[in-house]
């Protein structure tokens, strides 16, 4: 009964105290991957996180234009990476009933999702605190694949792009190995939900590029500051968003769609549907188009609304 009041109290704060949420900017990455086969230059791959859908659940404004906006790029594939609905750790009751109105509200817009080689996601923190199997058998019926500590390989003309999953750092069990095989790594793209999953990785496996979410780009950014919250030890005030300097690997971190309840708005961090473009290092070669080598920093070409 006393949750029931908390969660209603809650939902009445989201709904009536909270602006209605912003439409995500599009912004567009590329990475060069030395020995990336030439069937996957240009392969694009649509990044959506931390969707944190919360009460009004009929709202869904926000989500159909990134849907939309995933599909116009002609993705090869699109990831979700996690914190699908709002929840608090410290009131799973709570938590599993918001989740139980937020994942059915927005299954028919994210059943909408088309990619070549389909849609693929992971689990985030929030997910755990809710119920973590109740969102994998949700992914699984709005049509996604979750990888969680597994890999798959997608073939092309006998090429290879090995596509890896983490579990979530904070209330998961990460394999170093993401899943996947010592022998013979192809190029790795690696799907996590906290950026600090990089620091879990055992040194041996090969990553081309990570991509992850959780910090929200900070959600909220002061000028000549940066982000006073990113909740990374991986992602500075500055960096918690883009493409973020480690020793280990191509980092590279999204904004996510969405906000976190007790805190809902944004300041100077718009949400963001994320495309990256991969580039074969062989294909620019021999056009001149850049170096062959993939140092650990990148440039944003593009950011539109």
């Amino acid at each position: 009964m006393l949750s029931a009041i908390i969660s209603r109290v809650l939902e009445f704060a989201a709904g009536a105290l909270t602006p209605q949420r912003a439409l995500a900017r599009v912004t567009e990455y590329q990475r060069i991957v030395a020995d990336l086969g030439s069937a996957f230059d240009g392969y694009t791959i649509v990044v959506l996180s931390d969707f944190h859908h919360r009460h009004p659940f009929n709202e869904l404004r926000w989500l159909r234009h990134a849907v939309d906006t995933a599909n116009a790029t002609g993705p090869d594939i699109i990831v979700l990476l996690g914190d699908y609905a709002s929840s608090f750790k410290e009131t799973p009751v709570v938590s599993r009933r918001w989740y139980s109105e937020a994942l059915p509200a927005m299954a028919s817009e994210l059943s909408r999702l088309r990619a070549r080689d389909g849609v693929m996601a992971v689990l985030g923190n929030h997910d755990y605190y809710a119920d973590a199997d109740t969102v994998r058998r949700w992914l699984y019926s709005i049509g996604a694949h979750v990888l969680v500590n597994s890999a798959e390989c997608v073939v092309r003309s006998g090429m290879r792009l090995r596509i890896a999953g983490l579990d979530d750092v904070k209330r998961g069990r990460v394999d170093p190995l993401a899943g996947g095989s010592l022998m013979n790594q192809p190029p790795t793209l690696l799907l996590s939900h906290e950026p600090d999953g990089i620091q879990r990785l055992d040194p041996r496996l090969r990553v081309d590029v990570m991509v992850a979410g959780h910090t929200h780009g900070g959600q909220i950014v002061f000028p000549w500051y940066g982000a006073p919250v990113t909740m990374s030890r991986t992602c500075g005030r500055r960096t918690a968003h883009g493409w973020v300097p480690n020793p280990r690997a191509p980092l590279l971190v999204t904004r996510g769609l969405g906000e976190q309840l007790p805190l809902p708005i944004r300041i100077r961090c718009p949400p963001e549907v994320l495309i990256l473009r991969l580039r074969s290092g062989i294909s620019a070669t021999r056009v001149g188009a850049g170096p062959t080598t993939l140092p650990l920093a990148g440039d944003a070409f593009n950011e539109r609304v």
